[in-house]
């Protein structure tokens, strides 16, 4: 069995080694049993159900969000020449029938199938007559109403344990917190499942957030000319934004298009199609463009404005380096983004759901003002622990900032804080330094307090910047309610042995310096890699696939190091299997000698 699973690894996809814990889930499919696996994007999921149907015998049924998802992952597998078929609302009634045929007939491995298209008697009735081997469930945070992009068509996926006792379940997600994680094995009712959770951390993914200047396009200018050329995504807040991106990224020289739902299907599916060909390099979207993209070698993402929530800021910058080739991001944001999205949550009625989701949105605010390492921040959020990068975000890279010196006013909040008992929130502590006349304030004789009213030289926003620092230093903790509370580290700022700094940038909006990218960790011949590159390009247009698909970019860049010579010295090198030698190999081999 041990050997077998190499060879299937290698020959059919091409790798020499696993990834961490691809091993461990794939042997927990081949053992029949429900399996809960939480990877990073890029981190090789599907790897984990794909390699154990090729050693099984019968068919898995693959459930996903998105019919643009299924047609890519499909092409995928038959790049493979691996039978593999989707089943959706876009087709007609023979095209389906014939699907059918062939998915009773033995001769599929592979069948996908939207969360709708399964909640029917008519597919359950076609799945009683398929030997299946194991269930897929791809996106498997839909389920759960405490993630992020919550579905009601998943919530019905409970009953695949009802209807198919003895059929072992697989879901999978790239983000999940406890209580997400909770969620979907309930919802699922999978039976003891395997629960594998990798590392959150991304390191070949460097973040950066700066506050957005006015639209952002000069920020974006400074951040795009350090990929030319390059793949790249960037998310905006609505249909117009990026209608409207998209015309003056193309009037500055670039070659981009836009994707949002208001976009006919055909236009979008379009779209989609001429990005993951590389005719052009930026897509420019709404959310509507997202699960599961699986374009390899997107070397940037940007955001103009906040995202709804850090899982989906997570999962939108996920979408970079899925090939582990060294990726930047960049989130522009400001104030107004946060009141924007609070708007929204008018239309909720479910008080629950609308306090969770407000959180979500005071989360990402935070994560984006805050000094604290984004990648150990993002971490923290899913559950995990993580020390600071040192040097994959600008939190950590900015040693050169600009600092001011906040001891003063950090003693003044501290005290306040002390002298009303530590009964209080923010904006209560605030009051107090500025002087507030509310009638609260006066009714606890607040005016009487040697702390009132001296700290008028600071705006109520900047008060709560220098709040935010403090909590994040862990100077202050909150207590039930949000009633700040002070820890051991607060006596010695209130005694003068320890001063308090924060980047000037919180304060007052400044550009950043440009970041410097990370060198490949190994040397390659450049313009080889480009001959190389010319060639994929050209087979991907007359076999009409993304060029991704033929070979990863990170393959073209170990071709162009080790520039094998034969069929053997290439089987050698990561990312090259039998499969795509006999399909693409001598051809490559043929740009090498040259």
């Amino acid at each position: 069995m041990q050997n077998a699973k190499y060879k299937v690894l290698k020959d059919s996809f091409g790798h020499n080694d696993f990834r961490v814990l691809q091993e461990e889930g794939i042997d927990t499919v081949l053992e029949n049993r429900d399996l809960l696996m939480i990877l990073p994007t890029g981190g090789g999921k599907s790897l984990v159900y794909q390699l154990p149907t090729l050693m099984k015998d019968g068919i898995s049924i693959v459930i996903s969000p998105l019919i643009a998802l299924m047609q890519d992952q499909v092409a995928a597998l038959k790049a493979q020449q691996i039978s593999a078929d989707m089943i959706s609302s876009a087709q007609s009634r023979e095209d389906v029938q014939e699907i059918i045929n062939e998915a009773q007939n033995g001769r599929l491995k592979f069948l996908y199938l939207s969360p709708e298209r399964l909640n029917t008697d008519s597919t359950l009735y076609l799945l009683r007559t398929l030997k299946i081997n194991f269930f897929v469930i791809d996106e498997a945070h839909c389920i759960s109403q405490w993630g992020h992009e919550f579905r009601d068509d998943y919530r019905a996926l409970g009953n695949l344990k009802a209807n198919f006792p003895n059929t072992a379940i697989c879901a999978f997600t790239a983000t999940s917190t406890n209580h997400v994680t909770e969620d979907i094995v309930r919802e699922l009712r999978l039976e003891n499942p395997k629960v594998l959770k990798g590392k959150i951390f991304r390191k070949n993914i460097f973040i950066s957030a700066e506050r957005r200047i006015t639209n952002g396009y000069t920020q974006l200018q400074a951040f795009l000319s350090r990929h030319k050329n390059e793949s790249g995504i960037i998310y905006v807040s609505s249909r117009k934004k990026a209608e409207d991106v998209s015309v003056y990224l193309n009037l500055q020289g670039y070659k981009s298009l836009p994707y949002h739902a208001g976009l006919p299907q055909h236009v979008r599916e379009n779209n989609f199609k001429i990005f993951v060909n590389d005719n052009v390099n930026i897509m420019v979207a709404t959310i509507a463009f997202g699960m599961g993209i699986d374009k390899s070698d997107i070397r940037f993402v940007a955001h103009l404005s906040l995202p709804k929530s850090l899982e989906n800021f997570y999962q939108e910058i996920g979408r970079a380096g899925r090939d582990g080739e060294d990726s930047e991001t960049l989130l522009l944001f400001n104030a107004a983004d946060m009141v924007l999205q609070k708007r929204f949550l008018n239309e909720i009625s479910n008080q629950e759901y609308k306090e969770h989701l407000d959180a979500k949105i005071d989360g990402i605010y935070k994560f984006s003002t805050s000094e604290i390492c984004f990648h150990k921040q993002l971490a923290e959020y899913f559950d995990d622990t993580l020390e600071a990068c040192a040097d994959r975000c600008d939190n950590c890279q900015d040693s050169n900032v600009a600092r001011a010196d906040i001891t003063k006013e950090s003693q003044m909040i501290l005290s306040a804080i002390y002298k009303t008992e530590q009964n209080f929130g923010r904006n209560y502590i605030i009051d107090v330094l500025r002087g507030s006349k509310d009638q609260k304030l006066l009714a606890n004789g607040a005016e009487k307090l040697s702390v009132y009213n001296i700290g008028i030289h600071l705006s109520k926003k900047e008060w709560f910047v220098v709040i935010e620092r403090l909590l994040e230093l862990k100077v202050l903790s909150l207590g039930e309610f949000n009633v700040l509370k002070l820890t051991d580290g607060a006596i010695e700022i209130l005694k003068s042995k320890r001063t308090v700094n924060i980047k000037s940038s919180r304060l007052e909006v400044t550009v950043k310096e440009k970041k410097v990218k990370q060198k490949e960790d190994f040397e390659y011949d450049e313009v080889l890699f480009e001959a190389l590159r010319a060639k994929r390009a050209e087979l991907a247009k007359e076999l009409g696939l993304p060029a991704y698909i033929i070979f990863g970019d990170k393959t073209l860049k170990h071709l162009a190091d080790e520039k094998p010579h034969d069929k053997a010295s290439m089987l050698e090198v990561n990312g090259v299997g039998e499969k795509k030698f006999e399909q693409y190999g001598e051809e490559f081999l043929a740009v090498i000698r040259n």
